[in-house]
């Protein structure tokens, strides 16, 4: 006996698996749609880390560690807008170092890098990101990068010079594109823990969204460093499980010369050594800023 395709059962199997295909593409778009609205906090994961403090007591923080916010913001910049020693402005055979943390943690959590650089002739200008460490604001590369240069600039020309610049994990990717202009008057780079662009972050965490097209900051720091032309250290970790190895290698290989790379043999993404007596700090420093 036939039956009719208005009669049809609601189990046959073609219309079951129409319904089954649109509930999947209403859940995929759905998820797609989640990713999306979500994405500024999964790149800049403030509110979870608990980065995300008034200015008050950010200031009592950083004091506990031996830091300050930095007096002298950029014209229309939130303060603090960093993080620095008291003797900020004593002399430094060396120059500046200025550092992009990561995105878990605050400026004034980097002390280490205070330690490993002070003792090797640099002051260290610890940046912080709006949103983060008692700074107004919502990060995003459009805010941070041209704020960032801007204080660059500035710290050249109040003569903090010669400027070098230094970006951890999410660091290493605004460090990179902070460094995209070519006028700006930065000496060397080092990235620690980098990726070669934040959408293949992405695509490594969700392999079947279409990352590129959902996401609103690029942080292409392949495309960024192209015409670098100082020197550049990547520091990477072998067993680095937040940004896989091959796409720092990837990175490693379109940077131009000249370049060096060190390998925290056996390290994770966070437990690099940060012990300032290390020989890879000199390493690194040397490579990028040359004793003179």
């Amino acid at each position: 006996m036939n039956v009719s395709a208005s009669k049809r059962p609601w189990y046959h199997p073609l219309p079951l698996a129409q319904k089954v295909f649109i509930c999947a593409l209403i859940v995929y778009l759905a998820a797609c749609g989640f990713l999306f609205s979500m994405q500024n906090d999964l790149i800049y994961a403030r509110k979870i880390s608990g980065a995300v403090l008034p200015a008050e007591q950010a200031a009592r923080v950083a004091q506990s560690v031996g830091l300050v916010p930095w007096e002298h913001p950029t014209p229309g910049a939130e303060s603090p807008q960093g993080y620095v020693r008291p003797d900020f402005t004593s002399p430094a055979p060396r120059g500046t170092i200025v550092v992009f943390h990561g995105n878990a943690n605050c400026a004034y959590d980097r002390t280490a890098y205070v330690d490993a650089f002070t003792r090797r002739g640099f002051r260290t200008f610890l940046y912080e990101y709006p949103g983060y460490g008692g700074r107004p604001g919502r990060p995003s590369e459009a805010t941070i990068v041209p704020d960032a240069r801007a204080l660059i600039r500035s710290l050249d020309q109040a003569g903090y010079g010669p400027v070098y610049v230094w970006g951890e994990s999410l660091g290493s990717g605004v460090a990179a594109a902070v460094c995209a202009d070519p006028t700006l008057p930065v000496h060397g780079l080092a990235l620690l823990t980098p990726w070669d662009t934040i959408a293949n972050v992405g695509l490594y965490r969700y392999p079947y969204i279409p990352v590129r097209l959902l996401m609103i900051d690029k942080y292409d720091s392949i495309a960024n460093l192209e015409h670098f032309p100082h020197p550049i250290c990547v520091i990477r970790s072998s067993e680095d499980e937040i940004i896989p190895p091959e796409l720092s290698l990837n990175l490693i290989a379109h940077l131009p010369e000249p370049k060096k790379v060190i390998v925290q043999e056996g390290c994770h993404h966070d437990d690099w050594p940060r012990t300032p007596e290390l020989a890879w700090w000199d390493d690194a420093l040397h490579f990028i800023a040359p004793p003179q």
